[in-house]
């Protein structure tokens, strides 16, 4: 359900007191919108992740493998030259710069998604569980986990385009290098702006859970309301 549908349910409502509202249309609408926020963050996000670094591994191992083969019948090439104790490291800091930057993401989705249960068994904790999902997607994005994740995938991409070169007969491969930092620090400038437009769009939503909750608070508290609950408890 879109956010103005939402905002219309709540407008209905909020003339009355929170209590006496229809929880579970309330309830419906709130929980279609945090299902719809993670099934696209879920496509739009970590499915690339999970996606591009299992195929870096692959290429990366096929590099290896190629190299080290050719490393092995080394004297029945001309003018090449064998693996060195660099390249196996290079290749395995590569390695490890992918692994690092979708294991902890994958561990962290898995301990958010613990606390989205299917459907939260009243209005307050709807209202909690939506603000959490918010924040987690405006987290996904915040400037240390952004530069952290492009300083790995500069790390790894420049490796491997390292060793690619050194399979090929060439000893230093510094355009390469230069070409791929350039096109990282692009990739990544253009990701910190995208950043701003992101948390502009999803502070609103979070304002409007935020009211509801306020809302919610205020009138939970009320003398209305206790005599309310009170009047349920005798009954």
């Amino acid at each position: 359900m879109e956010f103005e549908n939402l905002q219309a349910i709540w407008d209905t409502q909020n003339d009355k007191p929170v209590f006496a509202m229809q929880d579970a249309r309330l309830l419906v609408a709130l929980y279609q919108q945090r299902e719809h926020s993670r099934r696209r963050l879920f496509k739009q996000y970590f499915i690339p992740m999970y996606i591009v670094a299992p195929v870096g591994l692959v290429g990366v191992g096929f590099v290896f493998f190629a190299f080290f083969m050719k490393s092995m019948y080394i004297k029945k090439i001309a003018r090449d030259f064998p693996m060195s104790a660099w390249d196996y490291a290079a290749f395995a800091v590569a390695a490890g710069a992918l692994v690092a930057m979708v294991v902890p993401l994958y561990i962290e989705r898995k301990r958010h998604e613990r606390t989205q249960q299917v459907f939260a068994p009243s209005l307050r904790e709807e209202l909690d569980r939506g603000m959490a999902q918010l924040d987690f997607e405006v987290g996904l994005h915040s400037t240390s986990r952004l530069a952290r994740f492009y300083g790995l995938l500069t790390i790894a991409v420049v490796l491997f385009g390292w060793e690619v070169g050194r399979l090929n007969g060439n000893p230093t491969s510094w355009g390469f290098v230069w070409m791929a930092m350039s096109s990282m620090f692009i990739t990544s400038w253009a990701s910190f702006a995208i950043k701003k437009a992101l948390k502009e769009s999803v502070l609103p939503r979070k304002r409007a859970l935020e009211s509801m909750r306020a809302a919610l608070d205020e009138d939970y508290g009320s003398p209305t309301a206790e005599i309310a609950r009170k009047s349920e408890r005798i009954l």
